[in-house]
């Protein structure tokens, strides 16, 4: 039998080299990246394969269940979209993409059209997004070609995949003068129409102040940032 003193100095036989606190921090990063995954799944066109419908409800129900951890306002949100979202294929495509009473592109709800191609060219809308890709191109991703850079599915998946970057000032800068004071009037429009997007919405809102103050921007970092190519 070992002695209470020779068992007092004996050494663990491992010791991990995390503390608590960065492996709260990792589960934190953990649980962000795939809800934003997830979200971005959800503004996309609904499956018709009912296999794949219930892969993502499966898989929603996992992730519901993490973020319960770091917001549960977030959490009952999500679970009312998912319980509430009966959307057809048909109903997607009249909400959302061929004349779309809400089009899912950021800066079309915030900037004019322009009338014609060479205000296109000079308009806000433009400039935004060129200034995101300019964003996206600072953490070597680009967008697929197929959609514009202000559609909402592509950056809330860019999101999901810079969660690791999150002490970039640059992706900071992203969330709270690129993407958030864009949702408003998003929203707006989603609560006039009474659809259960209005949810999802309000989740990524909710996970993008998160996500911003799992990292604050430092005062020394946003001078840093002044006279960035980004903004």
């Amino acid at each position: 039998m070992v002695s209470n003193e020779k068992m007092k100095k004996t050494k663990p036989l491992y010791s991990s080299p995390c503390s608590l606190g960065e492996i709260e921090e990792q589960n934190k990063e953990k649980t962000l990246k795939d809800v934003y995954s997830l979200i971005a799944e959800l503004w996309n066109s609904p499956p018709e394969n009912n296999k794949k419908r219930e892969k993502i409800k499966k898989d929603a129900e996992k992730v519901i269940k993490k973020l319960k951890n770091i917001n549960s306002e977030s959490a009952v949100l999500l679970s009312k979209f998912l319980k509430e979202n009966k959307i057809s294929e048909e109903g997607y495509i009249d909400l959302f993409e061929l004349d779309p009473q809400c089009p899912l592109y950021l800066g079309s709800h915030t900037y004019d059209e322009p009338k014609t191609c060479a205000n296109a060219a000079v308009s806000d809308r433009n400039k935004y997004m060129i200034e995101l890709n300019a964003i996206y191109k600072h953490f070597g991703k680009s967008p697929n070609g197929k959609e514009l850079s202000d559609f909402l599915p592509l950056v809330v998946d860019f999101l999901s995949l810079t969660v690791e970057s999150n002490t970039d000032p640059v992706r900071g800068k992203l969330i709270r003068e690129y993407l958030l004071p864009f949702l408003p009037p998003m929203r707006s429009k989603l609560k006039e129409l009474k659809t259960p997007y209005v949810y999802l919405i309000d989740v990524l809102s909710n996970v993008m102040n998160i996500d911003l103050k799992t990292h604050p921007v430092s005062k020394k970092q946003e001078q840093k940032m002044e006279g960035s190519y980004v903004g």
